[in-house]
Formats: structure tokens, C-alpha cells, sequence
């Protein structure tokens, strides 16, 4: 692995925006996974800016949102936070926006294409992936998933008061994730440094779904603390 760790959040946003950038101008055909959740906003702000600027082209590439939430309302979808917080400010092509709940069989559609050329992942406090909780096997593919209790307590910022983190998602899986030609871990906020160090320096462990990258040869991990 590629150990990459940032001092502020600041600057671990332009080195995940700068690691987008470079592939997507690598290879303007890319098929992207990309992540959600409080992490990615950075990274997304600076992408947005760039693409708004014509410094990004997005018009050839692919992008497939990691993973969903069933039952829920529209504004609090991922697909939702991706298309506010990035897609609508670029020339990506709507046929080239891709959601694991609006498709039968997501692992075809993504092989199809050619695999995952970069997939984006952030760290749950208990090691969760996409929503691959604790105890997903490592040969396991998109699937329906209930949500660790931690992980809806986690995301429940992201809802209005009073209204409830759904309890079942769909999510690429850990065989999904593992299959794309490179990954980048990105870990914010001091409360992820237990986990992703379990996660880097401990044994691979089914309860510690992050622990199965270090089975995979090229991930680069991006944190704003020192580990």
C-alpha cells in the first residue's frame, strides 16, 4: 500500500480531487466508484471547480456509486448527494451515471465495461466498506445488506431531525471492490485512526471488512491524522 497521510482535511480533499484529476485525464474513458458520506465534500468541491472551469472532462468515463439506501427519500439518496455534490457541475453524460439499486446485476453491467478502473472508498468507525459491514465474506459480490446500528447512528447528520437512517442498502461487495485496478482508502477525522490502523497493520478479518485491502496490491490511503 501506498502510504499517503495529509496533516489537514484541506489538503487530503486535493489529494483525493488530484488523484480523480490524474486518472480521469489518464484515461478519459475511466470507470469510476465513488463514495459518499462527509469525506468525499472536499474532494468534490475542488472537482466541481476544476470541471466548471474546463480543466476535467467527464463526458467519455463512467461513474458507479459504491452503494444505496432502500426506502429513502429521494433527497436523502446517494444517488441524490453525488448529483448535487458533483455530477451536475461536470459534462458527465446522465447514461454514464450508475446506481447499484437501479440495476438487476451491477458486477456484469461494471465488467461489461471493462471493470473498475479506480474505486474511492472511505472507513467506517467499525471497518465497514461501501456497506459491507462486519461479517461480510470476502467473495461476495453487489447485495442487499441490513446497516450496522453504528453505521445509521453515524449517518444520521446526513437526515432532517427526527427521521430515521434507513436499515437495509444496497452495496457493491468486497469481491466488487477488490476487482478494480486501483483503490483509494480516504480516512477523516481522528475518531477513523483506531480503526484504520487495525484495518492497515492487523491481520485480514472478516469482522473488519477494510482489513481485505491489503489484499490488493494498489491502494493508496489518504488521512488527515497521523497513524
Amino acid at each position: 500500500m501506498a502510504m499517503t497521510t495529509t496533516k489537514l482535511y484541506q489538503t487530503l480533499s486535493l489529494d483525493m480531487a488530484t488523484a480523480i484529476a490524474k486518472q480521469l485525464k489518464e484515461k478519459p474513458d475511466t470507470n469510476f466508484g465513488l463514495p459518499t458520506g462527509a469525506s468525499p465534500l472536499g474532494a468534490y468541491k475542488l472537482l466541481s471547480q476544476w470541471s466548471k472551469e474546463k480543466q476535467l472532462d467527464w463526458s467519455k468515463c463512467r461513474c458507479f456509486a459504491l452503494d444505496e439506501y432502500l426506502e429513502a427519500d429521494a433527497e436523502e439518496t446517494f444517488a441524490y448527494y453525488l448529483e448535487h455534490n458533483l455530477y451536475q457541475n461536470t459534462n458527465l453524460p446522465a447514461k454514464n451515471k450508475f446506481n447499484p439499486a437501479d440495476i438487476d446485476n451491477y458486477d456484469s453491467l461494471i465488467a461489461s465495461f471493462g471493470g473498475l478502473d479506480l474505486t474511492v472508498l472511505g472507513i467506517g468507525q467499525n471497518g465497514h466498506i461501501a456497506f459491507n459491514e462486519p461479517g461480510t465474506p470476502l467473495h461476495s459480490f453487489t447485495h442487499c445488506t441490513f446497516l450496522a446500528e453504528s453505521t445509521r447512528k453515524a449517518n444520521q447528520t446526513f437526515f432532517p431531525e427526527g427521521e430515521k437512517v434507513p436499515q437495509k442498502a444496497v452495496t457493491m461487495g468486497i469481491e466488487t471492490i477488490l476487482n478494480s485496478k486501483k483503490i483509494v482508502l480516504v480516512a477523516s477525522g481522528e475518531k477513523k485512526k483506531e480503526i484504520l490502523e487495525k484495518a492497515l497493520q492487523g491481520d485480514v478479518d472478516i469482522q473488519i471488512p477494510a482489513s481485505f485491502l491489503s489484499l490488493h496490491e494498489h491502494v493508496t490511503v489518504l488521512s488527515d491524522f497521523e497513524y
